[in-house]
């Protein structure tokens, strides 16, 4: 069964290069999966006027409602009472053409679009891919009127998305986000996968290079922990260690990290060759590495996981949003607490040093990754919308 347009509503960041609308954004790449279940995609989202990177959609079943340039939801918020009335009319346009609403939160556009489905009577699905409250709190740590403002903003926020839940039906990136699950009816924890069927390897990891290989995949920002990382990676070579870190992507701490390393005496044991988009130059990374680290702050359920454990890489991560949903310590993963580089290095040493066990979490990565692919999501993600809006599907 198949709807006839699906409206997408994102703040993902998008620009224009050579008169195609590209993005850095993971998400964008699970979007065509999507139309196994529609006709036709409308993606209503910030558009800026050029950019560096990225990659574009090439289908001819996907189209852009084009809103205002914001990057950060700080600049959506400075921006809204020149840009709402735009925003509104925009979103207006694709809500109004379409059989079902997808908003993507958390993001101020969440509740305008909501807002929008409810005065035209639209099915919608919320996919809230973040806890707004716990990246607040690992952000705004100071008293300061721009971090207060932050604050509320988050509370704000949290509290559309609850009121939202209640009358559409929602994904949720973890178990971290229950409050939201338990809002509506029609609820399930869901993740946008990048892996395909295809693309899962078919042994564990085994001979470890020399030196260590490990790697990092994503932005470059601060919620990411990637200091930490480079502390623990200091404190690995410290003790006899010969490993060597990549980190793949660019962001706001760009200069910063790559001067901390400098600075710490890591300058020939970490790599940063910048932003490399989603797929076959990507995936050359996970296969060539030994170990992924995820030192974040603050997640959803990231992506990048699921392409490690197809990899079947061993994980380190950190216990923070939905992580531990999908790495279980010991099985498939290693989990530390946030914001501690030795427990970083002690889990990465301990990988070196235990075959067994770096073969074991290798293995079962491999298993889980089989059970999560994109084919697989978006048949449960269907099934989901099926149940919830019955009227609106039609037989192909």
């Amino acid at each position: 069964m198949k709807i006839n347009r699906l409206c997408l509503v994102t703040s993902d960041y998008h620009f224009v290069d050579e008169d195609k609308v590209c993005t850095t954004s993971a998400f964008m790449k699970f979007v065509p999966e999507l139309l196994a279940f529609t006709e036709n995609i409308e993606i209503c989202c910030p558009v800026h006027a050029s950019g560096v990177g990225g990659f574009s959609i090439e289908s001819e079943r996907i189209r852009y409602i084009k809103l205002p340039p914001s990057r950060t939801i700080e600049q959506f918020m400075k921006q809204l009472p020149r840009d709402l009335p735009v925003i509104v009319q925009k979103i207006y346009q694709g809500v109004r053409r379409s059989d079902l609403v997808w908003i993507n939160g958390p993001h101020p556009l969440l509740p305008i679009t909501a807002f929008v489905c409810l005065l035209l009577a639209k099915p919608y699905v919320l996919w809230i891919r973040g806890d707004i409250m716990e990246t607040t709190r690992a952000k705004y740590v100071s008293k300061t009127k721009r971090d207060n403002m932050a604050r509320r903003l988050a509370v704000y926020l949290d509290r559309s998305m609850l009121l939202a839940a209640r009358r559409g039906a929602v994904l949720v990136t973890g178990k971290g986000l229950s409050r939201y699950l338990e809002r509506s009816k029609n609820a399930i924890i869901a993740n946008s996968s990048l892996v395909k069927e295809s693309d899962i390897s078919n042994n564990p990891k085994g001979v470890l290079h020399n030196p260590v290989r490990l790697l990092w995949a994503g932005q470059l920002r601060p919620v990411k922990g990637l200091a930490y990382l480079l502390e623990a990676v200091k404190l690995l070579i410290d003790r006899g260690f010969n490993v060597h870190l990549t980190i793949v992507g660019d962001g706001e701490q760009g200069d910063y990290l790559r001067d901390l390393a400098s600075k710490l005496g890591l300058k020939h044991a970490v790599e940063f060759p910048g932003y490399v988009p989603p797929g076959p130059a990507l995936k050359t990374y996970f296969d060539r590495a030994d170990i992924y680290v995820l030192p974040s702050l603050s997640e959803g359920i990231p992506k990048v996981l699921l392409e490690a454990m197809a990899a079947g890489l061993p994980i380190v991560a950190t216990k923070v949003g939905g992580i531990p949903d999908i790495i279980e310590d010991g099985v498939n993963g290693l989990l530390v607490e946030p914001g501690d580089a030795r427990a970083l290095a002690f889990c990465v040493q301990r990988l070196i040093q235990a075959d067994d066990l770096r073969m074991s979490l290798s293995s079962n990565a491999l298993r889980f990754a089989r059970d999560h692919t994109a084919e697989a999501e978006v048949r449960r993600i269907h099934k989901l919308l099926t149940k919830a809006y019955p009227y609106i599907w039609r037989t192909s």
